[in-house]
């Protein structure tokens, strides 16, 4: 019998994008994160783990972690508590990384503990930075990844200022 491997899903982007986006939680990339890039043909891993989370369950993923981040490595880490938000020219910035890897045609796969909370906010800004109508973005996101949205009016807070820097004219 084959083991049931964790949910990964697809993010809608802008039919203009050439790149593709996944969500997923820890559980699907922790234990091997090559094989989960592969599993969807990712090229970019981001992370929003911080290294606690990381060590109490796959303490393994730090070493990869470390060894593929980087200009141009195969992973992007942003370290943000649960619950809480990055600062907001980190969290734009990396946002912008993911666009950029998208409109180049890459695959990004993305992911914090349950790929639901600070998965949602790069996932809905990525949307967004790309041309995603800002209103229709999180629920979009919402629809793929079932449960995926900001974790309280912190979370959410952020989409909203953030949105108007990546909103397209």
């Amino acid at each position: 019998m084959n083991p049931v491997l964790p949910t990964i899903d697809e993010i809608p982007l802008p039919a203009n994008t050439p790149g593709r986006l996944f969500a997923t939680g820890f559980s699907a990339v922790g234990p091997n994160p090559d094989a989960a890039l592969n599993r969807v043909g990712g090229e970019c891993m981001v992370c929003m783990l911080t290294s606690h989370e990381i060590h109490l369950r796959f303490p393994s993923y730090a070493t990869w972690l470390n060894e593929n981040t980087g200009d141009h490595g195969r992973a992007l880490w942003l370290p943000t508590d649960d619950g809480d938000i990055a600062p907001d020219d980190q969290l734009a910035g990396l946002v912008e990384q993911v666009a950029e890897r998208l409109r180049e045609g890459r695959t990004v796969l993305t992911h914090c503990g349950a790929g639901l909370a600070r998965t949602a906010v790069v996932g809905i800004l990525s949307m967004i930075a790309l041309g995603a109508d800002p209103n229709s973005a999180g629920p979009d996101f919402r629809k793929a990844r079932p449960g995926g949205s900001p974790d309280g009016i912190t979370q959410a807070s952020q989409i909203e200022r953030l949105r108007e820097r990546f909103t397209l004219p």
